[in-house]
């Protein structure tokens, strides 16, 4: 089946698998503190002239279907501008641009880092060249991330509390493995990458669509990463949740808690239990 009449197909899907007994395929207001129905969310939630910034697991497939999911159905209601990645940097838009509007791209036509896994995110960038009005590349590269660790974020800081609850973060993502002399200097990275990609939002805005960026979960968060940085863009943060193994029921539990009182997403939506790997028990046996 050609990837047009997939995707039409996706869209047509939505909300994809809900069901009355479970979280699943729901969407939740975490300010308002109630489901909202898919009619809500493409009346209300859409802003025109800003963004939906969803906030993925890089390593969950439903997460990517879903991202394809939503471009698909953007563009079926004639609502979708520009879809910026922090998959790709700025250095591969001449490639973004030159497939744009391909029904079949390649990974060696968008120069596509091997980082980031072809199979897994295939269908969301695809659905973005067939249909956005244009793909951004919105992170730095790899000379601008080697320039932060080494001088810091250009756009300077936020709050101390912030780098604190940064530092926990990222301790705790590298599995206490990480040595604190080099939490600092990635906390500049994250802070740098956060300031590009929201620079990239700022200018790259269509009037009267709403674009998407693709994203993991702390960046897309309004407390800690991109949303900071854009001043009055106007944006929806969506993350993107996979429900518990033990099918914990109360959306609640599931909302991120922040550093202090600032909202950190607008919405959440329950996606299927995924097995994710035990990254740091694998790190345990490969040290």
């Amino acid at each position: 089946m050609p990837i047009r009449a997939l995707l039409l197909l996706c869209c047509l899907l939505l909300p994809f698998t809900a069901r009355a007994d479970d979280l699943g395929g729901r969407l939740w207001s975490v300010q308002q503190q109630r489901f909202i129905s898919w009619e809500e969310f493409y009346r209300d939630w859409l802003p025109p002239n800003g963004w939906l910034i969803v906030g993925e697991a890089h390593d969950n497939p439903d997460h990517h279907r879903i991202e394809a999911e939503l471009i698909a159905s953007l563009a079926k209601r004639a609502r979708l501008g520009n879809v910026a990645l922090e998959m790709a940097n700025h250095a591969q838009q001449p490639a973004l641009d030159a497939a744009l509007g391909q029904d079949e791209t390649t990974p060696e036509q968008l120069n596509w880092s091997k980082g980031w896994d072809w199979e897994l995110y295939r269908a969301p960038v695809q659905a973005a060249l067939s249909q956005a009005q244009r793909v951004l590349g919105a992170d730095l590269t790899r000379t601008q991330i080697s320039t932060a660790y080494k001088q810091g974020a250009p756009d300077g800081e936020l709050e101390p509390a912030h780098a604190a609850f940064m530092r926990d973060l990222l301790f705790v993502s590298h599995c206490g493995q990480l040595p604190k002399p080099q939490l600092d200097p990635m906390r500049q990275v994250q802070l740098a990458r956060d300031q590009q990609i929201a620079r990239v939002l700022r200018a790259q805005r269509v009037a009267g669509k709403t674009g998407i960026l693709l994203t993991g979960s702390i960046h897309a968060r309004a407390d800690l990463g991109v949303p900071r940085w854009l001043d009055t863009t106007p944006a929806t943060t969506l993350l993107l949740q996979s429900l518990e193994q033990d099918s914990a029921n109360d959306p609640r539990h599931y909302q991120p808690d922040s550093f202090g009182n600032l909202k950190t997403v607008d919405l959440i939506l329950f996606t299927p239990a995924f097995a994710a790997p035990d990254y740091c028990d694998s790190l345990k046996h490969s040290s």
